[in-house]
């Protein structure tokens, strides 16, 4: 489809502002001040957003399917499910051929897009991990997935309301759920046998975590325990003990202007991590560049037995660690994330990790009909389950966790069901729902310094996540005057 000269310089606008707040909404403008961006009537209710989404542009018509660009950031076997699945679908049907295109990681997903919003080059698709959300309503770059939703008659019932909470923005969902994670325990079941640890139950709170990794290292690994020093597992412990992470029942009642992290819970996370790395009984890495994953590594080394990351590598991380090449012998276990005191059971969950997939407004009604097709495709029962028992990732659709497929995965391998079983276990509440922050990213880059100068620099906790605060606030700040 040609653009008109009319919506050509609409787009050329928007690619400005995106690059900005993607800084200032584009197009008329989402609420100022402290408000949330909200579709939803006074009663709670969502009118329908169907006009916003037409179906019927991308049948076929003598010239061709029409073709449409998804933009990824899957790895190893994540991308080759992802590819069989992609395959599938075009295979399955004449009127959209998905190309894929690997941008290497989420970061580089939206920095790219910032830049090729707007132009022929943006993508009709595009997975995003959550810390997007806010900027996206934002700058009003994406069609929600409401919208195609309740075009094409489709209802939420049968998706997990957990994931569907979490994408929600003023009662309407914003992009089409996909690859859902959350943070889990990797332990080797040997070295606990060795250790005299019962391999079958990992630890379930701090003080458990600390006595296994001294028993650990007692019986000959030189650490008991890696920590990746991850922003994102600090939210998931607030978000385990119930408790908010930014002000506003986490931006949901009223856009956020602080963090909340400066709680009895956070200092004691602080504080655990930080006894840890001086006692010399944890390892530490980084989250990213060619040591992020340093903490499996280990494993397959011998230097230690349990770390955290994310459940989404369980099927790249058990074919790595379970082979000859490894220096010790690993039988992965996986284990939930332990809760930082066992009084806190209950109170909350984990949160929704990993991304989704994101219709962006190109003012194309074919391409984004297709981008819709195959999003719905991805999401769909059948399309979970195989990517769920290929990847690791958590299926976001109830039928999903009772097929066939995902049952003799969770039976053979059952390690799997453990990242589903905490999202699905958890508590429904402010905590658990999510925060939704403008400068997502420059909250966790607050947090990660924190991170770093605890463990690295060894300053005392508390003055450690007093700057952390100041520096996250300033951030909040500085973006909602931007809006």
């Amino acid at each position: 489809m040609t653009r008109t000269p009319q919506q050509h310089r609409a787009k050329i606008g928007c690619v400005a502002t995106l690059a900005l707040l993607l800084i200032a909404a584009c197009g008329g403008g989402s609420p100022k001040g402290d408000s949330t961006n909200s579709t939803s009537s006074p009663d709670g209710s969502v009118p329908d957003m169907s006009a916003q989404c037409p179906l019927d542009g991308t049948t076929t018509d003598g010239t061709g399917p029409t073709e449409i660009t998804y933009w990824h950031a899957m790895t190893r076997a994540n991308e080759e499910t992802l590819a069989a699945l992609t395959d599938d679908f075009n295979a399955s049907q004449d009127d959209v051929e998905v190309s894929l295109v690997n941008q290497n990681s989420y970061g580089d997903n939206f920095t790219k897009f910032e830049t090729a919003y707007g132009t022929e080059s943006s993508p009709d698709l595009i997975q995003l991990e959550d810390t997007a959300l806010q900027r996206l309503v934002d700058a009003q770059a994406v069609v929600p997935a409401q919208a195609c939703l309740d075009a094409d008659k489709q209802n939420l019932d049968d998706f997990i309301e957990r994931v569907t909470d979490y994408y929600s923005v003023g009662g309407v969902l914003y992009p089409m759920p996909f690859n859902v994670s959350n943070p889990v325990l990797y332990y080797n079941k040997l070295a606990f046998e060795a250790a005299g640890l019962d391999p079958e139950l990992p630890p379930t709170t701090f003080m458990e975590l600390r006595d296994a990794a001294d028993a650990l290292q007692s019986s000959g690994y030189e650490y008991g325990f890696a920590f990746k020093r991850d922003a994102w597992v600090l939210e998931q412990f607030s978000s385990l003990a119930g408790e908010v992470f930014v002000n506003n029942e986490n931006g949901r009642t009223k856009r956020a202007t602080e963090v909340a992290f400066d709680t009895p819970t956070g200092q004691s996370v602080f504080e655990f991590l930080q006894a840890g790395v001086q006692d010399g009984v944890f390892f530490t890495n980084p989250a990213s560049g060619p040591s992020g994953f340093d903490n499996l590594i280990s494993i397959c080394n011998g230097e230690t037995a349990m770390t955290f990351d994310t459940s989404a590598a369980l099927g790249t991380a058990t074919a790595i660690l379970e082979q000859e090449g490894c220096k010790v012998n690993v039988e992965v276990g996986v284990g939930a994330l332990p809760l930082p005191s066992a009084d806190l059971a209950g109170k909350g969950g984990v949160l929704v990790g990993g991304a989704a997939n994101f219709l962006p407004a190109n003012g194309d009604p074919a391409r984004l009909a297709g981008a819709y097709r195959f999003a719905a495709f991805l999401a769909s029962a059948e399309s979970q389950a195989t990517w769920a028992a290929g990847t690791g990732y958590i299926p976001v659709r109830k039928s999903s966790a009772e097929s066939q497929t995902i049952k003799d995965l969770w039976a053979t391998s059952p390690g799997y069901k453990v990242a589903f079983d905490q999202l699905t276990s958890g508590a429904s509440n402010a905590a658990t729902a999510g925060p939704l922050i403008g400068d997502y990213k420059g909250v966790r880059e607050a947090m990660t310094g924190a991170l770093e100068a605890l463990l690295i620099e060894n300053k005392d906790a508390a003055s450690v996540i007093a700057d952390a605060i100041k520096e996250a606030n300033e951030k909040i700040a500085i973006y909602n005057k931007s809006v």
